[in-house]
Order: structure tokens, then C-alpha cells, then sequence
């Protein structure tokens, strides 16, 4: 008599298994793409005076075409950073798929303290700063800014607000690179404040239901494709 044999379960394994702790196929999971938003003035490596710039010819072409990515899977609400940047970038998504922009001013970038002036740079005196930030990767390593943990608990809970008002939704939150950087940390456990550079116009997708945050997409680009690297694109 042939031993029995294990049947495998029905469909993909790994959803089988990994459906609930991964929120595979989950209607009521919401669905939040955080967005780091297109390329503003301060962006392109020239020196501006702005506290709040726009975004450049090139940013709306990137403002564009998520828009078009977007608007291919569908996006129930838009969020925003009460920045122009942010802001103009969400415009474009919202206009699109013919939604209002809802502005959340805790979704702000992180305050690293005051601008330090040339002096101070051609002195060196920020080579202290420099050291703690390769050795921390924190915000409290730069002085006078708002802190780690301030924004931690300020980020987390905007975006757990947004969270609780968009069950089952698909969300776009456009922001900024600190703010994501930060959420990502939260989400893994991690003490540092950045672990990777968000791109201009990039999405970080994470699934959310109850208090279970999963990964699903980090620093995606490819609605940029085919853009050369002096217009947005990835080099």
C-alpha cells in the first residue's frame, strides 16, 4: 500500500500561506502609496532662496505620469503635505482621477533645524553634524531640528489617521523624503530615521489593516522610464 500523499494546498502557495500576515487579496485592507512628490526647484542641485518652492517643467512631467500610473489601478483619495511641492504634485494625481486634495499639515517635511550659512560650511564646523548623521541616521543629529521621536509620533499618527478615515481604500499620500523615510523606519522596527533615498516622484506602497503595516512596494520608479537622468530619470 503506497503512502499517502500530502496534498499541497489549492492555488498559490505563498497566498495560501501567507494571506493573512501579508494582507494578500484583503478588501479591507487599506492601501496607502506614499509619495515623495516631483521635482521641485530645490531638487535639481542649484541654490534657492524659496522656503517652499514649486515644482519644476520636470516635475510635472513626473506629476503626470503618476497620474497616469494611478489612474490605471484607481485611487480612491488624495492626500497632501500643506508644502506647494507636495501639493502641486497631488493637484495633478487628484485632477486626474477627479478627486479633491485633502492637505494634512502633520505629513510636512521633517525640520532639520536652521539653514546653516556658507560661513559655517567653509569653516567646517559642520563636520560634527556630518559624523553624527553617518553614525546615527537620525534626525537628532542634526542641532536644532524637530528630533526623532517628535517625528516619529507626529508622521505615524497622520498617516494612522488617514489609515482610520480610508478602510479598503487605495490612497495616494504625497509627501516628502524624510516623512517616508520615517514611516518605513517605523513600519520595519528600525532606530534609524533613513535607510534609503526616496526618489522624486517615487512610490512606496504598504498595505494597513488593524495595527499591521506590510511592505509591499519601496522607491518604485518605473512610471519614469524612459525619462534621461537630466529629465527625472534614475541614474
Amino acid at each position: 500500500m503506497s503512502p499517502e500523499v500530502e496534498q499541497e494546498p489549492p492555488g498559490d502557495p505563498i497566498a495560501y500561506y501567507f494571506r493573512d500576515v501579508l494582507l494578500i487579496g484583503q478588501p479591507e485592507a487599506t492601501r496607502l502609496y506614499l509619495i515623495r512628490h516631483a521635482q521641485s526647484a530645490s531638487n535639481t542641485g542649484e541654490t534657492t532662496d524659496e522656503a517652499d518652492p514649486q515644482i519644476t517643467e520636470v516635475g510635472r512631467e513626473q506629476a503626470r505620469r503618476l497620474a497616469e500610473r494611478l489612474g490605471r489601478q484607481g485611487v480612491d483619495a488624495v492626500y497632501s503635505s500643506p508644502f506647494r511641492r507636495a501639493r502641486q504634485t497631488a493637484e495633478v494625481i487628484a485632477e486626474a482621477a477627479g478627486l479633491p486634495v485633502t492637505v494634512v499639515d502633520d505629513l510636512r517635511e521633517v525640520y532639520l533645524g536652521p539653514r546653516p550659512d556658507l560661513d559655517a560650511i567653509a569653516s567646517g564646523a559642520l563636520a560634527d553634524v556630518k559624523e553624527q548623521i553617518l553614525r546615527q541616521a537620525r534626525w537628532d543629529a542634526f542641532p536644532g531640528g524637530e528630533g526623532s521621536e517628535p517625528a516619529r509620533r507626529r508622521i505615524s499618527a497622520a498617516i494612522d489617521r488617514i489609515i482610520a478615515e480610508c478602510g479598503g481604500k487605495r490612497v495616494a499620500v504625497v509627501a516628502h523624503a524624510g516623512v517616508i523615510q520615517t514611516y518605513v523606519s517605523v513600519v520595519l522596527g528600525l532606530p534609524q530615521d533613513f535607510i534609503f533615498y526616496p526618489f522624486n516622484a517615487s512610490i512606496t506602497s504598504i498595505r494597513a489593516l488593524g495595527d499591521k503595516r506590510i511592505i509591499w512596494r519601496l522607491n518604485d520608479v518605473a512610471h519614469l522610464d524612459g525619462l534621461p537622468a537630466g529629465f527625472g530619470g534614475i541614474s
